[in-house]
């Protein structure tokens, strides 16, 4: 049975590809229900969804939608991958509605939840998660510098099971390290690697069919409950040309890392500009195909002027119209996107067939291989709290293969 998953956002399914990947698994990234054909050769699969950024109707509709397409798979353990801050509200992204209507539509009573990703610096003890920010210390998620002040979910509880609770995941039983569980639906802990090996192997006991929501520790914890493999590092596929780069995210961390980007050329774009489609969003089409055509990596970043007037997901879809023809116009050989909305409509936007994992530049952050007919595409999906002070030098660095 192939290890499926299913992802409120494309920056976290790349990361749960990646960990798959990198453990020898093969694996592959879909933007939509696969056909037989695209699955031969395939031990695990996920489809990327736009869920963190739809409302409560709109992710009923689609967890029907894709629970009907999946059902034939009967898939004995689904993974729900959510961001590892579970940052979601009731009304907009809720994931404990997403994993609700999915269980409903494949029939299958069994939930867990695994609170943190060690790996990624979140941990969960006592149903408290925390989170290392951006200045390297850990932060309870609701005092998270970056998190707390999420502009569409910010995180203003720290306790997850009261957290998802309030969305509409009632009666978790918290499992805590070391503990077997007991009656599902499950809430376990993850302080540490140790703690993620631990809850693999008691779901791998559990008997019916799963369904565990949470971040890529839960392919980690699959992965612990089944027989080593070795480590796969996927061959370098350096660019034939410039990389190009767009930061819907203004969140703090990603701003440093604009100011920090020394090796790309910068370009801001008002808001109101890119929703107007206004002259200064034409000059910003030509000021990138300048740049590109004579091989200089560059980005272009969102302000912060006007950032509450526009829906989160107009803007989102607006400079997926930017990226895409930023493409059209000018060559590139890499693409790489901070944001996850931002990173969700432009790679449905582009729509390439399927995603595969070419590499990594962060924890967090692989390279992937996006697959259109005929040709190629690297492409890097960043979330807004992910990657250090010098994100886009290196993203650049790894994509050109240095």
């Amino acid at each position: 049975m192939a290890y499926i998953f299913v992802a409120d956002d494309f920056t976290g399914a790349s990361d749960t590809l990646a960990t798959l990947s990198r453990a020898g698994v093969r694996a592959r990234l879909f933007r939509n229900l696969p056909g037989p054909a695209d699955l031969e050769g395939l031990e695990a699969w996920g489809i990327a969804t736009a869920a963190r950024s739809i409302g409560r109707h709109e992710i009923a509709r689609l967890a029907a939608e894709i629970g009907a397409g999946l059902a034939p798979h009967a898939p004995d353990f689904l993974h729900l991958k959510v961001c590892s801050t579970f940052d979601s509200s009731p009304e907009i992204g809720n994931i404990a509605a997403l994993a609700q209507g999915l269980a409903d539509a494949l029939g299958i009573a069994d939930l867990a939840v695994i609170g943190g990703q060690p790996s990624l610096g979140r941990h969960a003890v006592f149903g408290t998660l925390f989170a290392r920010g951006p200045d390297g210390r850990v932060h309870r998620i609701d005092r998270h510098p970056v998190m707390s002040a999420h502009p569409v979910t910010p995180m203003h509880e720290a306790d997850l099971i009261r957290h998802l609770g309030a969305l509409g995941l009632n009666g978790l039983h918290h499992v805590g390290r070391g503990c077997h569980g007991g009656a599902f639906p499950r809430f376990y802990d993850a302080l540490d690697q140790a703690d993620i090996a631990f809850i693999g192997k008691d779901l791998r006991v559990a008997g019916d069919r799963l369904l565990v929501m949470g971040a890529s520790s839960v392919a980690e914890a699959w992965l612990a409950g089944r027989p080593a493999r070795a480590e796969s590092v996927p061959p370098p596929r350096p660019s034939t040309g410039p990389v190009f780069a767009f930061a819907g995210s203004r969140s703090s961390l990603t701003t440093t890392q604009i100011a920090a980007a020394s090796g790309l050329s910068c370009l801001p774009l008002n808001p109101a500009d890119l929703m107007a489609e206004a002259e200064a969003f034409h000059a910003a089409i030509a000021w990138s195909k300048e740049r590109l055509d004579r091989g200089q990596d560059c980005i272009v970043y969102l302000t912060a002027e006007m950032a509450s007037a526009a829906p989160p997901a107009e803007i989102a879809r607006m400079s997926a119209e930017f990226v895409a023809q930023v493409i059209d116009t000018a060559r590139i050989g890499g693409l790489v996107i901070a944001g996850g909305d931002t990173s969700s409509a432009i790679v449905n936007r582009l729509a390439p067939c399927w995603l595969d994992h070419a590499g990594d530049i962060c924890p967090g952050v692989p390279i992937l291989h996006a697959g259109f007919e005929g040709r190629g595409l690297l492409l890097a999906l960043k979330g807004g709290q992910m990657g250090d002070a010098r994100f886009f030098d290196r993203a650049a660095a790894e994509i050109h293969g240095h």
